[in-house]
């Protein structure tokens, strides 16, 4: 196992969406109250940012080519080396007091999003390969977050933050649909929260812990902890696996609402950081439009 790299210092209020790219061979992630989505190359220690206007909950990618982006008013094509924006549809009716939050593509290329904002009485969603047709999967969620697929695609992971459970459903692939809903990890009680999740080759769950300092590993089938990677940083958002070989861990943080006495605590905070855990990722899926 390597140590843990702060690999690109970026200060981002709050950084989350990390995935790595199979076709550029670079990690994507964004940064949501900076309204930037990034692309860091792990090669040449670069990252590069598109401005897109508005807070941005999710960037997943294309296989037709670009990416898509779950915004505060709806779900987009996003074309990053010209930042032009294509609007495809809003799945909260045009609610200005919510916005799309986390969010991946699925095993079936559909785009699977969840919202949050202050009323509590958010939902999970589901974007067909249409682009504009919305199911509505899950609601009475408090604050979506975290998905992440079993190995055999027949199960999704769920994370209501503030509930502090992760869940499981059965997984439809061919309809896109969820069923049977039940608790896999349970961390009520700790003064943590669950946030962005990912999996790992062998099945097992990684937990990104807001307030937390770090990362968990999980077994889903049992809910035990099986490995903690410690942060020099509070506020841990979200992780996925890249590299060549998809043995490196990647996490976004964040620093939002820092003062002077937060910078000296947590110099690092919004960075970027890397770690190899000892286990191989899986890799992301994309969004697969018809046509």
């Amino acid at each position: 196992m390597c140590d843990l790299q702060c690999v690109y210092h970026d200060r981002a209020q709050l950084g989350e969406g990390v995935f790595w790219s199979q076709n550029e061979q670079k990690v994507f992630w964004i940064d949501i109250e900076g309204q930037r989505v990034c692309r860091f190359d792990p090669e040449s220690g670069e990252n590069e940012s598109v401005f897109v206007g508005q807070q941005v909950g999710t960037v997943v990618e294309n296989a037709a080519g670009g990416l898509v982006v779950g915004l505060k008013d709806g779900v987009y094509a996003l074309e990053f080396e010209t930042g032009a924006l294509h609007k495809w549809c809003d799945p909260m009716n045009g609610c200005r007091d919510n916005r799309l939050n986390d969010g991946k593509a699925g095993p079936d290329g559909r785009f699977y999003v969840g919202s949050m904002g202050p009323e509590g009485k958010q939902s999970l969603f589901c974007i067909d390969n249409d682009t504009t047709s919305i199911r509505t999967l899950e609601d009475q969620v408090t604050c979506s977050n975290g998905l992440a697929w079993s190995l055999d695609q027949g199960t999704l992971y769920y994370i209501d933050s503030p509930q502090r459970l992760v869940w499981a459903y059965d997984f439809d692939r061919e309809a896109g649909t969820i069923s049977n809903r039940r608790v896999v990890v349970d961390v009520r009680g700790e003064d943590c929260v669950p946030d962005g999740m990912t999996i790992d080759s062998e099945g097992k769950l990684w937990v990104a812990f807001w307030e937390g300092w770090g990362v968990r590993r999980y077994d889903p089938d049992t809910g035990t902890l099986l490995q903690e990677i410690k942060l020099p940083v509070a506020r841990v958002t979200s992780c996925a696996f890249g590299g060549k070989d998809l043995d490196t861990l990647y996490i976004t943080t964040a620093s939002i609402g820092f003062e002077d006495a937060d910078w000296k605590r947590e110099p690092q905070a919004g960075g970027l950081f890397s770690v190899e855990p000892g286990v191989k990722g899986v890799p992301s899926f994309l969004f697969k439009a018809l046509g």
